[in-house]
């Protein structure tokens, strides 16, 4: 992972840092969008709406979660992480 990213990361979860929390966003917005594009497929164009509007409520507190030295790869726990949260929103909206 680039030292950019790190950075964000680190001043996010030790400073609460919001510029550095928008530049994650930012940045992860391009490994999102695929799976919420790979939802609207599945589910139809309502349900990607409702994924583009609900993608964000979340970020703050996954990126609590994520840990730097653990040595997961960023694009995985993202990914990873989004797929599971997508699938709440989804059923929990009746799909």
């Amino acid at each position: 992972m680039n030292e950019q990213i790190i950075d964000w990361i680190t001043r996010f979860q030790r400073d609460k840092d919001i510029e550095a929390l928008a530049n994650l966003k930012n940045y992860c917005f391009a490994m999102i969008e695929p799976l919420i594009e790979e939802f609207t497929v599945k589910h139809g164009d309502k349900a990607g709406e409702l994924l583009r509007l609900k993608w964000d409520k979340r970020f703050y507190f996954i990126f609590t979660k994520y840990q730097v030295d653990v040595g997961l790869p960023l694009d995985t726990f993202v990914k990873n992480t989004y797929r599971f949260y997508f699938m709440q929103v989804l059923k929990k909206a009746g799909y």
